[in-house]
Order: structure tokens, then sequence, then C-alpha cells
């Protein structure tokens, strides 16, 4: 698409970033709401992606990864301030994706409280380490500050990711588990953080005590899911 100078090339490559980082954000916020009102955001948001027009699907998320989003918006915000001038969408947005993964956390041991135990000492799995689906890109993967979160209060962790064999964040040197019966089984939580498309999610769901679903992953398994909750 040509454009009349490598100013306005970069500004529309950073635009378009920074439209899914607030719009990310609008739908991470609202998630945060639901979760206090008791709704299903995601039964909300799939009726809302309904209407023809006016309206673009986003879908919430345990925060923002790889070298885009997470990052060329404030690339911008920091530019800005050489004009004197505040960008406040952008630094709002970008608060409310960082704040994600401490609310994983946070309803994680929510969910372990609930059958009587404590994150300290609980058998956590991670499905999915890299910053999207089907990728093998752990790039600024929200998965890493979840994995930290977790550490830090004590959890027992392993991570399957059919992508990532092996995962160094935040000073954890983590390799990929087999997908097995016995694998989910031993986990007290399940935590589904990238739904990668080759991952037995009818394994996941009948093998596992319980599963916080981040991604809506698991909508597509028939049958009974008692075991699993949505971010």
């Amino acid at each position: 698409m040509p454009v009349s100078s490598a100013a306005v090339a970069e500004m529309t490559k950073v635009f378009e970033n920074t439209f899914r980082a607030v719009n990310i954000a609008l739908v991470n916020e609202l998630t945060l709401l639901c979760d206090r009102m008791g709704i299903n955001v995601w039964e909300v948001l799939d009726a809302a992606f309904t209407k023809p027009f006016g309206i673009m699907p986003f879908y919430p998320g345990p925060g923002v990864g790889g070298h885009c989003i997470p990052l060329d918006p404030h690339y911008l915000e920091w530019k800005a301030r050489e004009f004197n001038f505040n960008t406040r969408f952008i630094a709002l947005a970008g608060e409310i994706n960082r704040r994600m993964p401490e609310f994983v956390v946070e309803k994680s041991m929510r969910l372990l409280s609930d059958r009587g135990m404590g994150l300290r000492g609980a058998k956590v799995l991670v499905l999915g380490v890299a910053y999207k689906k089907d990728v093998d890109d752990p790039r600024e993967s929200p998965s890493a500050e979840v994995l930290h979160l977790l550490a830090l209060r004590g959890a027992a962790l392993t991570y399957h990711d059919p992508h990532i064999a092996h995962f160094t964040e935040q000073g954890h040197d983590l390799y990929s588990v087999p997908l097995t019966a016995a694998t989910l089984k031993q986990a007290d939580l399940v935590l589904l953080l990238t739904d990668h498309t080759a991952v037995d999610y009818d394994l996941v769901v009948k093998e596992s005590a319980q599963i916080l679903d981040t991604r809506n992953a698991l909508k597509r398994v028939d049958g009974p899911k008692a075991n699993v909750v949505l971010l």
C-alpha cells in the first residue's frame, strides 16, 4: 500500500497494533467485570458479534504477547512525549492487558480454594506457552508471567506445548511434558493458556480434575464439562 512517507508507513503499522491492543483491553476489562457479576463473558461476546455491522470480534485472554501488540503501541506512547502529547488510550490499554496474568493466577487460587486447596504445593499443568495458537514463538507470551506468578506462590509447575519443547523465562527452566491421561490426572489444576489446535481437548476434559480455560478452547468439546471454568 503506497503512502507518502516512511513516517506515515510507520504510523500506519503502529496504529494497527494499537487498534488491536485497545480493543483487546476493552474485552479484557469486560471480562474482569463479568467475573465479578457472575456473567459468562464468552456468551456476551458471541451474542454481540452476531450484529452484522458496527462491531468487530475481539476476545479476552491471559494477556497479550508477540513482538507487536505488547510493545509497538508503547513506542508510540514514548514518542508522543517528545511532542508534549499524552496518549491516554494506549497507556490505559497497556495497564489493563498487563493485569490479566495476575487475574488468571487469582482466579486459579479461587478455584483451588473452592476445593479446599491452596496454591502452594498444588500441581498446576499449563497448556501452551507460545504467545498465540499454532506457533512456536514465546516472545512476550503472557504464559511467562503466569508461570512466574504461580511459582512465586509455591505452585508445582509443569507445562505441555506441542510447538515449544523447552521454555526458559524469568529464571524458570522447564521442558514440555507429554499430554497423557496420567499427566492430566496428576494435576490439581489444568490451566489452558494457549489454544493450540494439535492438543487433544477431549482427553483434557475427560481426565482433568479441574480446568481453567482462558481461551474458550473447550467450547469445541462435546458432552459434559462440569470440570471446566472459563476465564
